[in-house]
């Protein structure tokens, strides 16, 4: 993207960048192309994001536009979300000579085809279309120094919330904390990204450690997320209680692993942001 001479101008480039994108991207994603699924969605998170970091200050999407948007983001998750499990199940380190594996194989293919049915392609391009239109940048003259306090401040709750996992064992409540932060960080990482166009030098150590801490904490939420699908899964004819044990210890251990890598990517702050005053 092109130099900005404003955080607002900067903002609205990358939102129009992504907008675009995932409307070049909903043709193949209603056909079913996971790639497609995966980044259409993930261009979408992002302008939520950023729309939710900088709020009402920039933007004057209705509650009804930012839930029609939402939703598009939920279609798009209940073809992915499955998809992304069955991976996890179908490598190391859960074990591959469970006789349960068909039966939970099956019920995650199921629902990833229950979702792919519902993503009506023409209802779907419309309501990309309509998110498109809702979620572009209204305000070009907001203040630079006020977007660059937003910045500050969500960076402030990153880290107060990076502070506070340590108090947490491994556990529920950990890996509910954890969730939190990982969506703290998803927004301060395309905040920040949104302004590189600006002040590239000030963002650009605040995105990518927040990616970083980001990445390693989808991981452990992954893991976490088949935790709870397998114990749902005992509800499933063909599933029996012993395999998934056995698959829950196994889970376990990459749990373990994950919340180690996440540990070690956390025993630093991300740079304070450091952006041009007025």
């Amino acid at each position: 993207m092109d130099p900005a001479t404003s955080a607002a101008a900067a903002i609205g480039g990358y939102l129009d960048h992504y907008l675009d994108k995932l409307l070049e991207l909903i043709p193949a994603a209603a056909a079913g192309d996971v790639e497609a699924v995966h980044d259409a969605r993930a261009a979408l998170r992002r302008v939520l994001s950023v729309h939710g970091g900088y709020g009402k200050s920039l933007f004057k999407a209705k509650k009804a536009q930012l839930k029609a948007a939402r939703a598009v983001v939920r279609h798009l998750g209940a073809v992915r979300d499955p998809q992304v499990a069955l991976e996890r199940l179908s490598q190391p380190p859960l074990p591959q000579d469970v006789a349960s594996l068909p039966a939970l194989r099956r019920d995650l293919e199921e629902r990833a085809d229950t979702g792919l049915a519902q993503l009506h392609p023409k209802q779907l391009r419309r309501s990309a279309e309509g998110a498109a239109r809702a979620l572009r940048l209204r305000n070009t003259e907001f203040a630079d120094d006020a977007v660059a306090g937003l910045l500050r401040q969500q960076w402030e709750l990153c880290e107060r919330l990076r502070t506070e996992a340590q108090a947490f064992s491994p556990g529920a409540a950990r890996w509910t904390h954890l969730h939190a932060e990982r969506k703290a960080l998803k927004r301060l990482r395309y905040m920040a990204e949104s302004l590189q166009a600006w002040a590239a030098d000030g963002t650009g150590r605040v995105a990518v450690g927040a990616e970083k801490r980001q990445e390693a904490l989808g991981a452990v939420n992954d893991c976490w997320q088949l935790e709870l699908w397998l114990v749902d899964s005992l509800r499933l004819k063909g599933v029996s209680e012993d395999d998934v044990v056995r698959l829950l210890g196994a889970e376990d251990g990459a749990l373990t692993a994950c919340d180690g890598d996440y540990r070690t990517v956390a025993a630093e702050p991300i740079h304070r942001p450091e952006l041009p005053s007025a």
